[in-house]
């Protein structure tokens, strides 16, 4: 059993001088998807309890914001990680930042539109197309770039199937826009 995500974080929150008490309470929304008590972290810590699938990345990704917070804060001074109320905020603010210059939101897009409502999302391992009907909620494959979306477009004509390429407003982080044809599997 490797609990390396174990390791991350019981070092991390070692060298930021932090209790999993204080933890549980700052690893909250809107910084992780949901929140979980001190004894679960404290399990997390200790090494009795592995992470769920993907959960690790989240809460790891909360100490990173709160190294550097503890970085940039002027006059340096150790941040007291227990006054959760007087540290939310400016973790959240930091949070937020990094995550924008690391992973910033493009807010128009191109897109491979199939018919009136639906998207290009995928395509299956047999080679048959996946729909949406919502481009907006990172489902369908996004591009900035519209010589890769009309190249896509012309790749689906030729398994005859009709395809337009439009812009559409939505917000939509850098890792969930396509940069690739390998992507797709064209």
């Amino acid at each position: 059993m490797v609990m390396i995500d174990n390791i991350k974080l019981k070092t991390a929150l070692h060298e930021l001088n932090c209790s999993a008490l204080a933890f549980s309470s700052l690893a909250a929304p809107p910084l992780v998807t949901r929140k979980v008590s001190q004894q679960t972290v404290s399990q997390w810590v200790s090494g009795t309890k592995e992470f769920d699938s993907g959960e690790a990345g989240e809460f790891l990704q909360v100490t990173e914001a709160m190294k550097h917070l503890q970085e940039i804060v002027v006059p340096k001074i150790p941040v007291d990680w227990s006054n959760v109320l007087g540290v939310k905020d400016a973790l959240v603010q930091t949070f937020e930042k990094r995550k924008n210059e690391l992973d910033p939101i493009h807010n128009r897009c191109w897109f491979v539109r199939l018919s009136v409502h639906n998207f290009f999302k995928g395509l299956r391992s047999d080679g048959s197309v996946i729909e949406t009907m919502a481009y907006y909620d990172d489902e369908a494959v996004a591009f900035t770039n519209y010589e890769l979306a009309s190249e896509v477009a012309e790749k689906l004509k030729q398994r005859n199937i009709p395809t337009k390429v439009e812009m559409l407003t939505c917000q939509r982080r850098q890792s969930t826009i396509t940069v690739a044809l390998e992507e797709l599997g064209l």
